[in-house]
């Protein structure tokens, strides 16, 4: 038999396993693990599947479900939680004279349901999309817990598109209708550009491509455009074509390759019209990238999806570079030195995440804002930022379940820590600040019929 159809059957037995958690999880939990090694030898004997292949497999799930056992049995979404790092939890500062006027989109994990929710200046609650995108793609998750929102944005009439991570961007209308999801594997930040059209970072199937990673085959982020209204994909941009046609090669090898995610793209933005005069080295257009594996920033062309501008040296395992309109570029440093710790102040071994600001035409860099002893901010992986009108810049520290709004004086004046429980919070994955009447008058109202 196969070693393709013997896997086939171990994730029939995983599966099954998904689907009976409630009466598994009634028992002890070591109980569920010699099941599923039980299950296996029943295989065995049953359907002849040959034993170092099944044992070896057998072993991976056991070591699964003994590190997240409560997420496979869908008690707890362990993935998704982390420990509690400050002393106050829900609104903890909401200074309306001080902050940017508006409302607050946030993404997350609230109690056990990864959602969106939409929060007042005051802080009082005003919308909460009623989906739990955990719900959502079930036949493609390992355990009910698999999945990640990492981008998101608000429609004007109260829909909004959501990045489920590597399942596809969707549209979800406000009564927690899915309208459209795409299939195109498409994962971490979504950009609106001035047209509508959606950018966001897709995977693709295995490259094997001699002029850059010869002898072997490896993974690497593309590209993707879709249409707002159908989710079909428009356009896709080769970012491996890019670099071999520049002959930049260096930028991807200079680093320690991981072939199974050679670049991490975890940011796609466009250049909007209305900034592009203030750059001078780009078009509007043009794509604003972030590769985390590589501490770099690159710009394509729009047009050609030419590597154009390319920077490194000012970040650590960065997150959501955006274009500014003084013509810099802003750019969530997560510096990622080491693990939070109580012992560390929660800091890793770098001091701390921060904001930088990017100079495309000089490559000077300036920080905006960093962690501080009075408000210690990092999170290793993950996070987001967005500077205000007002200079304010809103901060998602997504690792200790907190956004928060600071002056360029460094002042918090709008914070929310998200408590799963007493002791541990639940991620925050990003947030926006809309303007009060970037919503249509009634887009949040949802009818019985609708509902």
């Amino acid at each position: 038999m196969s070693e393709r159809s013997d896997a086939g059957k171990l994730a029939a037995i995983k599966s099954w396993v998904i689907r009976n958690r409630e009466a598994l999880e009634r028992g002890a939990f070591a109980a569920g693990i010699l099941f599923v090694v039980f299950m296996a030898g029943l295989t065995m004997g049953f359907l002849k599947i040959g034993p170092s292949f099944i044992v070896r497999d057998t072993l991976d799930v056991a070591r699964e479900l003994a590190r997240d056992g409560k997420a496979y049995f869908a008690s707890k979404p362990t993935k998704h939680i982390a420990p509690l790092r400050y002393d106050e939890t829900g609104i903890v500062v909401a200074d309306s004279s001080r902050m940017q006027p508006g409302v607050t989109f946030i993404t997350g994990l609230f109690g056990n349901t990864l959602g969106v929710r939409l929060y007042a200046e005051d802080g009082a609650l005003l919308h909460e999309w009623p989906i739990n995108f955990f719900d959502v793609a079930r036949e493609e998750m390992g355990y009910p817990f698999d999945t990640l929102i990492h981008g998101s944005a608000l429609m004007p009439n109260g829909d909004i598109i959501v990045n489920l991570d590597g399942r596809g961007v969707m549209r979800v209308s406000a009564c927690g209708e899915i309208l459209w999801r795409s299939r195109d594997r498409s994962h971490h930040a979504v950009d609106l550009a001035s047209d509508g059209t959606i950018w966001t970072p897709i995977y693709r199937p295995r490259y094997r491509e001699e002029r850059l990673l010869p002898g072997t085959t490896f993974n690497y982020d593309a590209i993707g455009a879709f249409d707002p209204d159908s989710g079909e994909m428009l356009r896709e941009v080769d970012i491996v074509d890019a670099v071999i046609a520049s002959g930049r090669q260096g930028l991807v090898l200079s680093n320690d390759v991981h072939p199974g995610d050679v670049m991490h793209l975890n940011d796609v933005e466009v250049l909007r019209p209305d900034m592009a005069d203030a750059f001078p080295l780009f078009e509007a257009g043009d794509l604003l990238l972030s590769s985390r594996h590589f501490n770099q920033i690159w710009v394509l062309d729009g047009k050609t999806g030419a590597l154009k501008w390319w920077h490194v040296g000012s970040t650590i395992g960065q997150h959501d570079p955006d274009f500014q309109p003084d013509g810099t570029i802003t750019v969530f440093d997560n510096r990622t030195l080491g693990r939070p710790a109580p012992e560390n102040g929660w800091l890793g071994t770098g001091g701390g995440s921060r904001i930088v600001s990017i100079d495309p035409v000089t490559h000077e860099d300036r920080v905006l804002y960093q962690s501080t002893p009075d408000n210690p901010f990092y999170t290793a992986f993950r996070g987001k930022h967005q500077v205000q009108p007002n200079g304010n810049i809103l901060i998602t520290e997504t690792d200790a379940g907190r956004v928060f709004e600071v002056t360029p004086e460094g002042e918090i004046v709008w914070s929310l820590v998200n408590a799963y429980d007493e002791d541990e919070i639940g991620w925050l994955m990003g947030a926006l600040r809309y303007p009060a009447d970037h919503l249509a008058p009634g887009s949040l109202s949802c009818d019985a019929e609708a509902s």
